[in-house]
């Protein structure tokens, strides 16, 4: 294949009735709870077949998966990754693994470290850049499953660790065929000045969610961790700088977020096929970081004009257009 540097931008074909062009909207309806039911309903060969596994990753960190293998198994393996504060049960994660795999795929919904039901598995609190147990447990899975091709599917914050995960993959002994990231997470420090200058219920919901995983964190923990002066705290750059303080290894808020960062080298080495699909209107994750990515040929852009934040809402029916999109990726390989 060709390496010479050619970012590609493609203009995506999603196109909501007028009634769902609002950035917001698409955003909630995304993950509005009503859904869940039918949804549920919809998935129920995926969770009948699901079994939950603890993936190993180095020093002894373990890592919560759910695992749904065609029947017989299929040898082909979709790893879904979730957002920041969502899990394997993520209504827009849930809704792209039944789809996945009533295409025929087999279906393993990863949870990062202190996600879903998992904060008692690991003593140290999770942080977006501890990366390489995301990449052993991906490998623990291709071990574990032994897959005849893997792909690699993650939304939000979710994306940012696949496309991560993608870069460090062949060095890690890790066969991608492929690699889709929805709505990824570009530049962290941008995300934080736009939920801050944003609608307020996007940082207050944030804000929310992280104390209640903090709650159940020292719950787990009671004499390792103490939140109490944390939960007063209103505004998630303060929280983010005190939980540094407190337990992080890092300089600063700025350090912290430039590791995890997509922008500047990070693509450089990326050596496997990895396709974004980013909205120009996300309220949560500035389109402009676009333009920082490094160029690889190895990297597809896939711009949207509409679907908020990993909503991609097409009909009144509440489906999602990103499913298809996916599905259609996938088959290209």
């Amino acid at each position: 294949m060709n390496n010479e540097p050619s970012l590609t931008f493609i203009k995506a074909s999603f196109t909501p009735p007028f009634w769902a062009r609002n950035c917001h909207l698409q955003s909630l309806l995304g993950t509005l709870k009503f859904r869940r039911p039918a949804l549920i309903k919809k998935s129920q060969r995926l969770l009948t077949h699901s079994q939950e596994f603890l993936l190993d990753a180095h020093d002894g960190i373990r890592l919560q998966s759910f695992y749904s293998p065609q029947q017989p198994a299929s040898r082909k393996l979709a790893v879904l990754l979730h957002g920041w504060e969502g899990s394997h049960e993520s209504l827009y994660l849930l809704s792209a693994a039944n789809s996945l795999y009533q295409a025929g795929y087999d279906v393993l919904r990863l949870n990062l470290r202190d996600h879903g039901s998992s904060h008692h598995l690991n003593k140290e609190l999770f942080h977006s850049n501890r990366l390489q147990e995301m990449v052993d447990a991906v490998k623990s899975a291709q071990e574990k499953f032994q897959p005849d091709t893997t792909y690699l599917i993650g939304f939000s914050l979710g994306g940012n660790f696949a496309t991560r995960i993608a870069v460090e993959a062949s060095r890690n002994q890790i066969a991608l065929e492929k690699t889709i990231a929805i709505c990824p997470a570009i530049e962290p420090k941008d995300i934080l000045v736009q939920l801050e200058n944003g609608l307020r219920f996007y940082h207050d919901y944030f804000v929310k969610k992280w104390k209640r995983s903090l709650r159940i964190k020292q719950s787990h923990f009671p004499d390792e961790y103490d939140f109490d002066e944390v939960h007063q705290i209103k505004s998630m750059r303060e929280m983010t700088n005190r939980l540094l303080e407190l337990f992080g290894d890092f300089k600063s808020s700025d350090h912290y977020f430039n590791g995890y960062a997509l922008s500047g080298e990070r693509l450089k080495d990326l050596d496997s096929s990895v396709t974004m699909l980013i909205s120009k209107d996300d309220p949560v994750i500035n389109f402009r970081d676009t333009f920082t990515l490094t160029q690889n040929s190895y990297l597809d852009i896939h711009i949207s004009e509409y679907g908020g934040h990993c909503g991609f809402i097409k009909n009144s029916k509440l489906q999602s257009w990103a499913d298809e999109f996916i599905l259609a990726q996938l088959k290209q390989v």
